[in-house]
Order: C-alpha cells, then sequence, then structure tokens
C-alpha cells in the first residue's frame, strides 16, 4: 500500500468511524414511549436525533449546536463526546473543538486526532514546546507518517531551533511519492533563515517535477524570485504554469505587481504560517484523493493558525462546493481576500453558485458588477450565461455568452466552451442556424472534444441531418469519452434513426447502466426494445421514463407511447 493510500484508509478509518453505540444508547436511555414530547428538541433524544439529521443534511453548524446541547445533557453518552467534537472541527469551530479535544483526551489519550487539534493551539499560542512534546506521543501510522515530522520541524523553528527543524524533516526524504512535499518545507525554512539560493533550488526541483505545476508552489517559486530580484525568471515561472492552465486567471496578481515594480511579502513569516502550509498541502493532497472530510479538518486547523491563508480558504469552499454544501461554500470563497491571487476566482465561484441556490438576483447582480471591474475578461458573462440557461432564460443567456466572446479579441483552443456554451443556448432558443454554426466553431477550435462532437452529432440526428457524419462524430466522442451516458446513449439513437435497432438496443443498454436515473435515455431504450419486439421491456423503460420526472414536454408523447405503442 502506498503512503498516501495508507494514509487516506486509516485517518479516514479513524476520524469517521460509525457511531452506532452512541446510536443505540441515544436510542435507548431514559426514553419513554408513552411520553409524546420526548422527542422534543430541548431533550436529550430531541437534540441528539436533530444533531444526526442535520449532519445527514450537510448542515454541520445546526449539528454541532444540537449535540453540543444533547453532551450538556448527557456528558456520559458513549461517543458523544467524540462526535460533537469532530464536527465541530469540521464546521471550523476550531476553539470549541480543541477545548472538547482536551475532554475527549481525559477519557481517550492516545486519540490521534484530539491529540493533533490541542497540538494546533499550543502552536497558535506559541507553546512549541508543549506542542512538540505532544506531536512526538503521536504513532508513526496513519497521517501522523506525515503531519508529525512537518509539524515537530515547525515547533522547532519556533523554538529557534532552525538546524534541528531541518533535521528533524529528513526522516521523510526517503519515503516514496512525497518528495515535494518534504522539499516545499525544506526550502520554506531555509527562506527564513536567509539561504535564499537553497531554497529556490528545492522549489525549482519541485516545479520541475510536477506536471502540470501547482498554484501554489509556482506562487512560493515566483515570489522568492521576486524578491530576489530575477523578476524575468519569475516571470517564466508564472507563465510555465499560464501554459497549462491558459484560462487561469491565478498568475495576475503576480503579472501585475512585477509590472507595478513591486515585490511580494513573505508568504510564510513564522513557525505557525509554516505549520498551518503543512496542513493545507497535506489537505489539499487528500481534497485530491476524495477524502473530503479529513481534508477540511486539516484546513480548518490550518485557518485556525492562519485566518489570512486566502489559497486555503479557497481550496476549503471548493471541497464544500464538491460536497453540494453550498451556502457554506459561499460563505468561505466570500471571505477570500479579494485582493489576493485566488480573489477573482473566488468572487466568480461565489456568484455562480448564487445561482445554482437560485438566488438568481443577486447572482446576476454580482457577475454584472465583476464584468464592469473586469471589462477586459469574458469570465463574468460566461457565468452569466450559465445562470441564465439554468433558468432556461435561453435568448438571454446567448446575449450574455455574445458578451464573453466580444471580449476575445482573438479566439483560442481554450476558447471553445464560449462557443459551445452560446451555441447550446441557441438550440434551446430554436435559432438552429446560429446554433450550428457556434457548435462548428466550437469544433473548429477544438476538434477532439467529446461534448461538442455529440451535441452536434445528435442534433444533426435529431433533425434527420448529415447522418452519416453525424454518427461518425458520435462514434469518434464515444471513443474519447467511453464512459459518458449521455454520448453512449447518442450513439445509439443514431443506430436507432438508421434503423438498426440491434445495434441501437446494445448502445442504449449501457448509456441506461452508465446514467440509470436519465429519463430521456430510459424512453430511447424503450423505443428501441420495441422496435426489436422486446414491447414488455419497453413498456417497463417508459414506465420507469415518466417516474424520472421528464421534461413536461416528454409526458404526452410518453403517456401515448404505453396507450398504442409506436
Amino acid at each position: 500500500m502506498t503512503p498516501s493510500r495508507r494514509l487516506r484508509r486509516s485517518f479516514v478509518a479513524g476520524l469517521f468511524c460509525a457511531v452506532t453505540a452512541l446510536a443505540v444508547s441515544a436510542g435507548t436511555a431514559d426514553a419513554k414511549p408513552d411520553t409524546k414530547g420526548h422527542l422534543s428538541a430541548n431533550t436529550f433524544i430531541g437534540n441528539y436525533l436533530a444533531g444526526r439529521q442535520a449532519q445527514r443534511e450537510g448542515d454541520l453548524g445546526s449539528a454541532a449546536d444540537f449535540y453540543g446541547a444533547a453532551l450538556k445533557q448527557r456528558p456520559a453518552t458513549p461517543g458523544l463526546l467524540r462526535q460533537t467534537f469532530i464536527v465541530n472541527l469540521v464546521e471550523g469551530r476550531v476553539e470549541t473543538a480543541v477545548a472538547l479535544a482536551r475532554d475527549y483526551l481525559k477519557e481517550a489519550p492516545d486519540q490521534t486526532i484530539a491529540q493533533l487539534t490541542v497540538a494546533i493551539d499550543h502552536m497558535k499560542h506559541k507553546r512549541f514546546k508543549d506542542a512538540e512534546a505532544m506531536l512526538r506521543t503521536l504513532p508513526d501510522e496513519g497521517l501522523s507518517i506525515f503531519t508529525k515530522p512537518l509539524l515537530i520541524a515547525w515547533c522547532l523553528y519556533g523554538q529557534g531551533k532552525a538546524e534541528d527543524a531541518l533535521a528533524a524533516l529528513k526522516p521523510l526524504e526517503d519515503k516514496k511519492g512525497i518528495e515535494n512535499l518534504v522539499e516545499i518545507h525544506e526550502a520554506l525554512i531555509l527562506q527564513l533563515v536567509g539561504k535564499t539560493d537553497e531554497a529556490g533550488k528545492l522549489l525549482t526541483g519541485v516545479i520541475e517535477r510536477q506536471s502540470p505545476p501547482s498554484s501554489r508552489v509556482t506562487h512560493l517559486l515566483g515570489a522568492l524570485l521576486e524578491r530576489a530580484g530575477d523578476t524575468e525568471r519569475a516571470k517564466a515561472i508564472y507563465n510555465l504554469y499560464l501554459s497549462e492552465h491558459p484560462v487561469s486567471r491565478l498568475m495576475d496578481t503576480a503579472m501585475k505587481r512585477i509590472e507595478a515594480g513591486k515585490k511580494p511579502p513573505l508568504a510564510i513569516k513564522n513557525a505557525r504560517d509554516g505549520a498551518a502550509e503543512a496542513l493545507y498541502d497535506i489537505g489539499s493532497s487528500l481534497r485530491r484523493q476524495n477524502a473530503h472530510e479529513t481534508a477540511i479538518a486539516l484546513i480548518q486547523m490550518a485557518l485556525y493558525l492562519k485566518s489570512d491563508f486566502p489559497v486555503a480558504r479557497f481550496i476549503l469552499a471548493d471541497v464544500l462546493q464538491s460536497d453540494d454544501r453550498l451556502e457554506k461554500a459561499v460563505t468561505e470563497y466570500d471571505g477570500v481576500d479579494a485582493a489576493s491571487a485566488y480573489g477573482w476566482s473566488a468572487q466568480l465561484q461565489a456568484a455562480a453558485l448564487l445561482g445554482d441556490l437560485e438566488r438568481t438576483d443577486t447572482a446576476v447582480k454580482r457577475l454584472n458588477k465583476l464584468a464592469k471591474l473586469r471589462p477586459d475578461l469574458p469570465d463574468p458573462h460566461l457565468h452569466l450565461g450559465d445562470v441564465y440557461r439554468r433558468m432556461e432564460k435561453y435568448p438571454q443567456a446567448a446575449k450574455a455568452y455574445s458578451a464573453a466572446i466580444e471580449r476575445v479579441k482573438e479566439p483560442q483552443g481554450h476558447h471553445w466552451s464560449l462557443f459551445y456554451a452560446r451555441g447550446i443556448a441557441f438550440e434551446r432558443a430554436k435559432q438552429w442556424k446560429k446554433s450550428e454554426k457556434d457548435l462548428l466553431k466550437a469544433l473548429d477550435l477544438r476538434p477532439d472534444q467529446p461534448y461538442v462532437l455529440n451535441y452536434l452529432g445528435y442534433t444533426w440526428i435529431d433533425q434527420g441531418q448529415q447522418i452519416d457524419r453525424a454518427t461518425d462524430m458520435i462514434k469518434k466522442a464515444v471513443s474519447l469519452a467511453p464512459n459518458d451516458g449521455f454520448i453512449a446513449d447518442s450513439l445509439g439513437w443514431a443506430y436507432y434513426r438508421q434503423n438498426q435497432f440491434d445495434k441501437a438496443v446494445v448502445e442504449l443498454e449501457r448509456a441506461v447502466e452508465l446514467r440509470p436515473q436519465d429519463p430521456v435515455i430510459n424512453d430511447h431504450l424503450g423505443d428501441a426494445y420495441w422496435k426489436v419486439g422486446r414491447k414488455l421491456e419497453a413498456q417497463f423503460q417508459w414506465k420507469r421514463s415518466l417516474s424520472l420526472d421528464p421534461d413536461k414536454d416528454l409526458i404526452p408523447k410518453i403517456k401515448a407511447k404505453l396507450d398504442k405503442g409506436l
């Protein structure tokens, strides 16, 4: 098992295990079946159950409140102290989590996550010797394989022992797969003690090994070079990142700073900043492995140590967004310093999420404000078009996309999505000629883009146009995205429209396996089944399609097929 897999498996299992004993205890302790009020929110069982429900719904703030109330009522309930501690930590109520962790360690002195939380609190209050002592008690397994030496190194630096700090990182150098993590922190310590050249060499090595380079290391190395006066090389580092991420705005702040002749301050100024960086680095890595809860816990600790940490707050918001905790994500995006490298992207994401939350008036106002703030960028109008498209206001969406396209002087390959989005809006607004032109333009910019190949090919087939060319396009899309159920559906429908019903069934069955909850795909499979004589199965698929909340214009068509067949 690789270190990263071991870290994810052991820590996640330990941190977020099921609380079966707690559930049993909560469900039985002093409950009175004949008392109607025992589920009231001001009772223990009411608070506990409300906490569980809030946690299931992703409302960890309310969960923490309810669990906290339940804990005050019955502090001896097995598992409740731990659960309350964890929920508060993940929610970002770290001060409360620290107090709970101290109580928890009285019951279970070897609980790693509680020990780590208390150690982080020691570091926040510059009690570096106490933090070091706590960290040294951690086991050399699971999460501690990484956090222990990194944080001990920063504790030693906080005590004025820079050489000892570097020595503490040596055990990690032999662990495969984490060379970059070790060298980043060696470089940060070397930079603080004035060994800028050595730090630069280490960060350059990290950049060269990363493919593509990360924004964080790019910023660290670029800023080091700027402070050293090597602005040309700094610009080259920033442009290297942009060559891999052409639509990114994360280097804008640095590029403008160089143009203005200014130099950036140190990102890591002291031991607490270094420890926050370590927690962020590990949390960010776990986020890429989809270990979201663990990632959130570590990033919350990082922000507890260093509240002004834009990249950490941005990544926290991104993880929350991935977990569909959109309100909380908006709050965190709004908390990102607007003047930082991540400020622009955070403002765009927050506005876009407000559209997802159907707070459309606020979303539109924010996006229009951003469009005025940066008249050179297409991004705000692109997101505005997305908001209108979700509202099914397709003419307004097309207008917004057009405004975005007008801001692009010479469309490049990465601008395909602008024309693709406007093409969809035109098609939905029943302006097919304009749609076709945009989709062909998107395909010209990115010939191997599977979604463009699929959308144009499917639309042609649905309209009975250019069947052979459309089928070839969809086959190519399938080869490029073999696990996309919508593209598999398009190929099946292409065969259906060409009366190749046996082939259609094969592809549509695969599409339903990939997208079992899509009403259109189920409807298509029903049609194909009917054509090959599998009429009972056809009726089953049509009925299933009706149960999946299809578009209102599809419902009478399906009902007609159930009544009379094809």
